[in-house]
């Protein structure tokens, strides 16, 4: 279902504090990633209310908003309002504990690379199927032109990690990529290598060294296609940075800064962050070849089951050095290729299960869009979030079909020999290698066939649209709650008024919803019906409540009592807090409120009113009691 993408993009903003508040925006290919100047600004609740907005999730210092397929054409619109990753220069202060905000900066520094990932990756696998199918030979002058394109990037890797990294933390962007130019350099990579005649080499630590300036080894190491060397340097390239500036005159500073700055970097990359790369590096290959050698339909099978959750908190896109990694020692990978393909699969098997079993016209196309979009495009956001956690028995049935799919991935060792493209159907001709080329994609096929059929069938089981809330058991399209009939029993003692009584035209009119309004004789707040506290003001004049049936309520106490910035209200609960009917929400203080010259009539309104058939309020000038009915709505 089309966006319109510039109303949406004008809510997010304005949803998230202004545009004042944003210091940076991009995406990737299903999110909307946002730096913002305060992340306290931003309202959640409004924003995943949004029309197009599947989830909101904060993670390493990004405020990202999930949009699914359709995020690169919303942020056309956020480009054309001057917004991008040049958009401002504030960076929020990292969050979370340290794992998290590791991964959350891995996750920064590798997305924006994914394109050219992905296009280098898939331009791989399609040059191997020619040469497979005796289309062209390796030798061949055009597939060497070709295959410069797609192994260029991941050769010269540490070059566009200096870039990501540098854009990631606000430093020098041709410092930081002469740092992975070096790693790359074709004379450096000799040396270190053993190929160079007349050069004293050594033994340090059991490897093969040559000698900086003649005493301290530095141990052979091939940098090309490596991810975690450069990573490393990150911090030390940040502080070599601030302590040249800080160092160097001014008058010397056009030259003197990027010299005392390459000198720091050269020998702490080569000496110890370097080697120390190479050893994490070859380490998780080892580990993870370990762990598939041993056990491999176990490795492969809880990998893919819990892939879901990875993704849920954006971390999948920090897996992406560790497969780097694996294609570079190991010439395949397990750990991302194929539990991804599992997970996606069965999360659009999920969906599609919801799509045949509800009534409900909107949510079956949703289903089905969803599934296609995770099955075909390898893009789960929308299923995940649009789907299978709305609902949430489906996502049991995605996990469960995951498993059972990545245990037989393992069992009959299906491996991904190219990288290319989210994975999906699409990108079983990426399991194309090894000593039988096919079989993988063959089995793949099976894999994931079962995947899907597992998750779709224990979705169709498990699902109801009664329990959902869709469909005829709900009035509202958007899903999670129903809007059955229900009363509102009155919050407040005292006497109850026409809405239109209310000495503002905003309420009076009937603009923000039906209702009534009372004019309270007791300084005190109940819950109007059982439900949960959606929204509470900081100044306490005003409380929102999204009852069990789906009503939303606004309380707000007196006439632009925000102005008093809380004085005068003793809050009781907080938002989202889980409420029964009678249950004390907020005392206030109606001689200060009066004889601050505040009208303390107090409007009591129902603003989802357009939700229901009819909203019936009680008629006024009558006096009530709190937990008196006062409006009725079906």
């Amino acid at each position: 279902m089309a966006l319109d993408y510039k109303s949406t993009a004008d809510k997010i903003i304005e949803a998230v504090g202004g545009k004042e508040n944003i210091a940076s925006a991009t995406h990737c290919m299903t999110r909307l990633r946002m730096v913002l100047v305060d992340e306290k600004k931003a309202n959640d609740d409004k924003v995943n209310k949004i029309k197009g907005v599947k989830s909101v999730i904060k993670q390493g210092g990004q405020y990202q908003v999930v949009i699914g397929n359709e995020v690169s054409n919303l942020f056309k619109e956020f480009k054309a309002m001057g917004f991008g990753e040049e958009a401002g220069s504030v960076q929020n202060k990292p969050e979370g504990n340290i794992g998290q905000r590791l991964l959350g900066f891995i996750s920064g520094c590798l997305t924006p690379l994914l394109p050219a990932i992905l296009g280098a990756g898939m331009l791989k696998v399609v040059l191997t199927l020619c040469t497979t199918l005796n289309v062209l030979e390796s030798t061949n002058p055009t597939y060497t032109m070709f295959y410069a394109m797609a192994d260029a990037f991941f050769y010269f890797l540490p070059i566009f990690l200096g870039w990501s990294i540098a854009k990631k933390t606000g430093g020098s962007i041709p410092l930081y990529l002469a740092v992975g130019a070096m790693l790359c350099y074709p004379d450096l990579t000799s040396l270190l290598g053993g190929a160079v005649e007349g050069v004293k080499y050594g033994t340090f630590l059991g490897s093969q060294c040559t000698y900086l300036f003649g005493v301290i080894p530095v141990i052979d190491t091939s940098y090309t296609s490596s991810v975690v060397p450069m990573l490393l340097m990150a911090p030390v390239m940040m502080w070599a940075e601030e302590f040249a500036d800080k160092v160097s005159p001014n008058v010397l500073k056009a030259f003197l800064k990027p010299l005392i700055f390459m000198i720091i970097c050269v020998p702490v990359v080569l000496v110890v962050l370097g080697p120390l790369g190479g050893v994490i590096g070859n380490g998780m290959a080892f580990i993870i070849n370990s762990m598939y050698n041993a056990v491999p339909w176990l490795t492969v099978g809880i990998l893919s089951a819990i892939m879901p959750f990875i993704v849920m908190t954006g971390m999948h896109y920090a897996l992406i050095p560790i497969c780097i990694n694996n294609m570079a020692t190991l010439g395949w990978d397990v750990i991302v290729l194929v539990t991804m393909f599992c997970s996606n699969i069965c999360q659009g098997g999920a969906a599609f299960g919801v799509a045949a079993k509800t009534k409900d016209v909107e949510t079956r196309s949703e289903g089905i869009a969803c599934g296609i979009s995770a099955t075909i495009a390898g893009v789960t956001e929308p299923a995940m979030y649009g789907i299978n956690l709305r609902f949430g028995k489906p996502m049991i049935a995605a996990v469960t079909g995951a498993g059972i799919s990545g245990l037989l991935a393992g069992i009959t060792s299906v491996k991904g020999y190219s990288m290319g493209g989210s994975p999906s159907f699409l990108s079983l001709i990426t399991f194309i290698g090894g000593d039988s080329p096919y079989a993988g994609v063959i089995w793949g096929a099976i894999c994931g066939a079962l995947g899907l059929a597992i998750a779709a069938v224990l979705s169709f089981i498990m699902y109801s649209d009664k329990a959902a809330g869709v469909g005829e058991f709900a009035a509202d399209s958007d899903g999670g709650v129903t809007n059955a009939p229900e009363t509102i029993y009155s919050p407040i003692k005292g006497k109850l008024l026409s809405l239109s009584e209310t000495p503002d035209d905003m309420f009076a009119s009937g603009t923000m919803g039906e209702g009534v309004a009372i004019e309270p004789v007791e300084g005190k707040v109940f819950a109007p019906a059982d439900g949960e506290i959606s929204a509470f003001f900081e100044t306490g004049h005003a409380i929102g409540i999204t009852t069990e049936n789906g009503a939303e309520i606004l309380i707000h106490v007196g006439m632009n009592t925000v102005e008093l910035k809380g004085e005068g209200f003793t809050v009781k609960r907080t938002a989202g807090d889980k409420v029964r009917k009678g249950d004390l929400l907020l005392e206030f203080d109606i001689d200060l409120i009066k004889n601050a010259g505040y009208p303390i009539i107090t409007p009591v309104i129902v603003t989802n009113s357009e939700d229901y058939t009819k909203v019936s309020p009680k008629a006024g000038g009558v006096d009530i009691k709190a937990g008196d009915s006062i409006i009725d709505v079906e």
